[in-house]
């Protein structure tokens, strides 16, 4: 069994997998888990979940993070609770990705767990769309160059931000509204936010591209990937569990 960790600034996900095959995740809020025996009673209870008739033995652990502070409590996790020291994913790691940007430290792991599951999964140019706190865009060719990208606020930080900075305005659910022409406040948000968000995915498609000079498998994930799949322009594929497949596939790499 091999546990893969995303720890991202809104949420945590775990995913169990016994041999190439998930069989279980879970997700937590990121700010719920703040020490390292919050990470392994979390971590515990998604093994027992899946095997309650005995304790399986988990034989690898590895980790992605942009979240800092969180990094050290999960490995200290692994340790001490599954025995294992874990691969936390970082540019120096040898895995199958060549970081092409003029600076790899600055790229978010998780960004480049992703572009190694889209090359290796769908064996082609790849531009990855994923849908979280920010929405960032990622370009990776089929023989794993990871190119770079363009990172734009997530939909639900640009409303919160949106409510939060105008006086008059406030928070409204994110869902595909029916008119573009709002005659409420409500409304007008509703579509500013959710048809603006629409326009910038189809927008940036084009532009990347137009740079690149060739096309690409659009690859879509992140918790509005499935919201939003069916209103890009062009042929696209949703993987929700785009992350947490790239991170078996670099144990598989590494060990």
């Amino acid at each position: 069994m091999i546990l893969c960790i995303d720890i991202g600034n809104t949420s945590v996900v775990m995913g169990l997998f016994d041999r190439d095959r998930l069989i279980g995740q879970a997700r937590f809020a990121t700010s719920n888990l703040k020490t390292a025996d919050e990470c392994g009673l979390q971590a515990y209870h998604l093994v027992q979940r899946h095997h309650p008739e005995k304790m399986v033995e988990v034989d690898g652990v590895v980790i992605c993070s942009v979240v800092p502070y969180l990094t050290p409590k999960m490995v200290e996790m692994s340790r001490s609770y599954l025995s294992k020291e874990p691969i936390v994913i970082s540019p120096e790691l040898d895995f199958g990705i060549v970081i092409m940007t003029h600076n790899p430290h600055e790229v978010g792991t998780d960004r480049l767990v992703n572009a190694l599951a889209a090359c290796r999964t769908y064996d082609s140019n790849c531009l990855i769309i994923d849908f979280g706190t920010a929405t960032t865009f990622d370009l990776v060719t089929r023989r794993g160059e990871y190119l770079g990208g363009a990172i734009a606020p997530g939909i639900e930080t640009a409303s919160a931000n949106l409510a939060h900075k105008a006086a008059q305005l406030f928070s409204v659910e994110i869902s595909p509204p029916k008119k573009v022409i709002g005659k409420t406040t409500e409304e007008s948000m509703k579509s500013g936010i959710f048809w603006g968000q629409v326009e910038m995915i189809n927008g940036m498609i084009v532009r990347i591209e137009e740079e690149f000079q060739e096309e690409c498998r659009i690859v879509v994930t992140g918790g509005y990937g499935k919201v939003f799949e069916e209103y890009i322009d062009r042929d696209s594929i949703y993987n929700p569990n785009l992350t947490l497949e790239g991170l078996r596939m670099v144990f598989d790499e590494i060990t």
